[in-house]
């Protein structure tokens, strides 16, 4: 009863107050170049189920190569650098390179994320080779790897991860590694990846305040036949144009493409993709053997099974 009363008499301070009800602010989606932008360009059937609905794909060969080549070059500059316990200054050892490749590889198998023989041993030995190669040049230059770059654009972040910022006697380099062999002049995977690295000079632009100087792309595939190549394939690099109107050009495209995707979210409804899926996208889809966009190109599958 005593209790009740104390609650009523605290009431009686409260009556005069005027709460406004709190209007729901909107939050910001992140979109990233690579895991949503150049996802859903590549099939946007795909991107529904892996991105979109979380999915999780039975052989992710392609994102085992592509992880396991990112990474294991990131050690390899740290190892450089002194920071795994190497003298800084000194470059690899295939032993080294291998060692690390295995690190990376056993934290994958832990994430599901396995692939074939035949891939781990090309993934390992274009490692090993750019490392050789390039190593010796490239990695006294690295001013940072696995650089996250962001803007805020009106509706939405944008944001990427750059590989490499290396420097020149002209400035700040910007390179991203790729793990597959060059794409042939004006194909949809070569615009692509021209776009990709056109995002990242204007993100580099806004954080800083000034263009990089250069834009690489590094095919590293282009390292794999043998005999192994003792110096740069002339294919192996692809230097990016970075004039204003092929950035702004670039810009758009990403928005236009980030737009595309919310409509889809918002309906429900994808899209097939605008322009082919590779090959190589195909074949290790779990959607391919029921896919019309597949069988429209030619390539009918059977059901794989678990």
């Amino acid at each position: 009863m005593l209790y009740g009363y104390r609650v009523v008499i605290m009431w009686q301070h409260y009556k005069s107050l005027n709460l406004q009800p709190t209007v729901p602010q909107q939050t910001r989606r992140r979109f990233s170049v690579t895991s949503d932008i150049l996802s859903f360009q590549e099939c946007s059937l795909q991107y529904e189920a892996f991105t979109v609905n979380g999915y999780e794909p039975a052989l992710a060969v392609q994102r085992f190569y592509g992880t396991i080549v990112h990474q294991v070059l990131d050690r390899a500059h740290h190892h450089y650098q002194g920071k795994l316990g190497a003298p800084h200054g000194s470059v690899p050892s295939d032993a080294d390179i291998e060692f690390y490749y295995r690190e990376v590889e056993n934290a994958l198998t832990a994430r599901r994320i396995r692939t074939v023989q035949n891939v781990r041993d090309q993934a390992l030995r274009v490692v090993q080779r750019f490392n050789a190669i390039e190593g010796p040049s490239l990695y006294p230059r690295v001013l940072d790897t696995e650089c996250r770059l962001q803007a805020t654009q009106d509706k939405y972040i944008l944001e990427g991860i750059v590989d490499v910022l290396a420097a020149s006697s002209e400035g700040v380099e910007i390179w991203d590694y790729k793990g597959s062999n060059r794409p042939s002049l004006g194909t949809p995977e070569y615009e692509r990846y021209v776009f990709q690295l056109q995002v990242y000079a204007d993100l580099y632009r806004q954080k800083t305040g000034s263009t990089p100087a250069k834009a690489v792309l590094y095919f590293l595939n282009e390292l794999a036949p043998n005999p192994a190549p003792s110096k740069q394939p002339v294919s192996a690099t692809l230097e990016v144009e970075l004039s204003p109107e092929s950035v702004k050009k670039a810009l758009q495209s990403f928005d236009d493409t980030v737009n595309t995707i919310m409509h889809c979210r918002s309906t429900g409804q994808w899209p097939v993709p605008q322009a082919p899926p590779r090959q190589a996208t195909c074949d290790e889809c779990d959607f391919r053997w029921n896919c019309n966009t597949a069988r429209k190109l030619g390539r009918n599958y059977q059901m794989r099974h678990p």
